[in-house]
């Protein structure tokens, strides 16, 4: 296994996943739901994972999957599109806390556990990381109704 930083490039003759020809008609929310139907199965699976993600400040492997990371990420899209299967990836983001609440949600697309992980000391945090990740406006529109209820509690 080799390791990748987040600005190397890597040559590889896998054809990309999912190929575009295969779902160029297929609408990218359905392929979202049902990539998030499955979620829970591969969320962590070392033994199916593309490559092994590791976060400057945690000292812990995420075990990632192209498939899900590429459609709901610009960033990652960016990114895995650079290195090859396999690889161990370090990256650097702006709140290595929030992050793996982060990833499962990219996996199940549990709002509603999301929702309930925020509070008013990390919700900043967790909104660096959706900018950072370029993430899809579903997660985005979850923080924003956490920061509405707040606002609404205090009056």
């Amino acid at each position: 296994m080799s390791s990748v930083a987040a600005n190397q490039f890597c040559q590889t003759n896998l054809p990309t996943l999912p190929s575009p020809k295969l779902t160029e008609y297929v609408p990218p929310s359905y392929i979202e739901a049902k990539l998030h139907e499955m979620g829970s199965t591969y969320f962590q699976d070392k033994n199916t994972a593309y490559a092994e993600l590791r976060i400057n400040g945690l000292d812990k492997s995420f075990w990632i999957h192209k498939e899900y990371l590429e459609l709901q990420s610009i960033y990652f899209n960016n990114l895995l599109g650079q290195v090859c299967e396999g690889d161990m990836i370090m990256i650097s983001i702006p709140s290595p806390s929030t992050f793996e609440p982060i990833l499962e949600y990219l996996y199940t697309g549990d709002g509603d556990k999301l929702y309930d992980l925020l509070n008013s000391d990390n919700c900043f945090d967790f909104w660096q990381n959706v900018d950072f990740l370029g993430l899809e406006n579903n997660i985005r529109a979850i923080i924003f109704a956490f920061i509405q209820n707040e606002i609404n509690d205090d009056f």
